[in-house]
């Protein structure tokens, strides 16, 4: 990946990966990786956890293109943290970039900061659109290799996965009951089956979990 940047004029890349929540890896700390940006700002991003401050990723989300790094004041509205944090980044020499979404399976979502250097030039239109789908290609792969090295997915029977369905969509036991013509005690065992097999204690979190591990349709 970093050497298909290069070749494209890049200089420093990030990468952030968001797990879903309920996924097992889910957690407080986001997994970001560097390349090219200098040892002592990385250090402090992490130690000051920038992240929560730092704007690009939040509006990343809420996009499906790749934007300019100089576009986030006319974007969003910026916090006077987020403001603070962004005159810091720009006071640290990093030039212009981009900000890359990337999308993935079962709710994996991402991010890609690429910068390209106080004097480097960004690409046009076609170039962003290279880089872009570079950076699926290499979240989809991530993604999949994240997949295999986490614990076995678990594995819900047919009336299971169609009771935790109705569980997500905020029905009651009793409702469930009627819609499906059993009793609403056949109903309690099959949630708590559920409850079981996810590793939870109430409906909510079993709802988080089945959507993350792609057992709801």
């Amino acid at each position: 990946m970093m050497s298909f940047l290069s070749a494209s004029g890049v200089k420093m890349a990030s990468y952030y990966h968001y797990p879903p929540i309920g996924a097992a890896d889910f957690g407080p700390d986001i997994p970001v990786y560097t390349h090219g940006f200098p040892e002592d700002w990385v250090a402090t991003y992490r130690s000051e956890n920038m992240l929560d401050l730092d704007p690009m990723p939040k509006v990343a989300a809420r996009r499906t293109a790749p934007f300019r790094w100089s576009e986030i004041d006319t974007l969003t509205t910026l916090s006077p943290a987020e403001r603070t944090y962004m005159r810091r980044a720009r006071a640290a020499g990093f030039g212009d970039g981009l900000a890359v979404p990337v999308f993935g399976p079962k709710g994996r979502n991402g991010y890609f900061a690429i910068g390209f250097g106080k004097d480097g030039v960004l690409p046009d239109r076609q170039g962003t659109s290279d880089i872009h789908w570079a950076c699926q290609a290499v979240h989809l792969r991530y993604c999949e290799l994240i997949l295999k090295a986490l614990p076995d997915t678990v594995s819900l029977s047919e009336r299971e996965a169609q009771i935790l369905g109705y569980v997500v969509r905020g029905l009651s036991n009793q409702m469930i009951a009627a819609k499906l013509n059993i009793s609403a005690n056949t109903v309690d065992t099959y949630v708590r089956r559920c409850f079981e097999k996810l590793d939870v204690h109430d409906r909510v979190t079993a709802g988080l979990r089945g959507l993350a591990l792609g057992l709801v349709a």
